[in-house]
């Protein structure tokens, strides 16, 4: 399509309109008067080809070909946006993450230092969420989780989740009680599912470490907590766990290591990777997975 024949001031209108779903709403924030959008509106369905807007009631709402040209236009507004505050200099970035409750103290936070040496320009704002968040700009700008399928969404391997059983170190004054065993398994027809598959790749009858009572908790934060608290024995991502077993709070059961399944994923929109923050967040953690592989 020839740039001149897509007004730009037809595409803004139109941008405007999507998000307002309203005639009114679109005049009202770009300060022209209704007719002048309507106006606009029109001579961009000429260059489409096919309305993008119908009257919906007292209302309107977009076609088909309307919700793809806006969902479009949404990504290249704000990536022009991006681009004019980059050159003018007149904004530094923030970038958003969210980020999966375990993996932000466990594997995240003890290496940060290196990006805010790299990038003083970039402000990072971690979102800290107990279940994966929702992938969406709403949401954050990248995401870490352990769903990396979403459509439209490129994604990047950080870390293998694999589970280790820990236990009160032997200097701590709870290494001689019989413990009950944490399980972050909690529907009660598998209740414990976690600790019969770890002892089954350890080795380890069940039997001779389970007191028949079970602590349950819904994230491994509060599991390892309550082992460096002397209330039981938990399962817990290895990465997580790691710095508690080198400064002696905890100890390792075994060496044995339960894989979940549900590796840590980088995952930023397909559209947005080329913007400067995140192409330069996206180089650092490819950098950490080089150094320390992944651990």
């Amino acid at each position: 399509m020839n740039r001149h024949r897509a007004n730009m001031r037809a595409l803004e209108i139109f941008e405007a309109v999507s998000r307002h779903e309203s005639i009114h709403g679109a005049a009202a924030e770009l300060g022209v008067t209704q007719s002048a959008v309507s106006h606009q509106i029109r001579k961009l369905t000429e260059v489409v080809g096919e309305r993008v807007v119908v009257r919906s009631g007292r209302g309107i709402m977009l076609t088909p070909a309307g919700r793809r040209l806006a969902a479009k236009l949404q990504v290249a507004f704000t990536q022009i946006e991006r681009s004019l505050a980059e050159v003018v200099g007149t904004d530094r970035d923030v970038l958003r993450l969210a980020i999966c409750s375990s993996f932000a103290p466990g594997w995240l936070i003890g290496r940060l230092g290196s990006f805010f040496a790299a990038h003083p320009e970039i402000d990072l704002q971690l979102r800290m969420y107990a279940q994966d968040p929702e992938l969406t700009d709403a949401v954050a700008d990248a995401f870490v989780t352990t769903l990396p399928t979403e459509r439209g969404f490129w994604a990047m391997q950080l870390q293998a989740e694999k589970l280790i059983a820990v236990a009160p170190a032997p200097e701590s004054r709870f290494a001689s009680q019989s413990l009950p065993l944490v399980t972050t398994t909690l529907d009660p027809l598998r209740l414990g599912d976690d600790w019969i598959a770890w002892s089954r790749i350890a080795g380890v009858a069940l039997t001779d470490i389970h007191t028949g009572r079970w602590l349950q908790t819904s994230h491994y934060l509060l599991a390892l907590e309550m082992a460096k608290n002397g209330l039981g024995m938990a399962l817990v991502p290895d990465f997580l766990a790691a710095r508690d077993i080198e400064a002696g709070r905890l100890r390792a059961l075994s060496p044995a290591r339960l894989p979940t399944e549900e590796d840590y994923y980088l995952c930023i929109k397909a559209a947005r990777r080329d913007e400067t923050a995140l192409r330069a967040f996206e180089a650092w953690f490819r950098r950490q997975i080089a150094e320390t592989g992944g651990s």
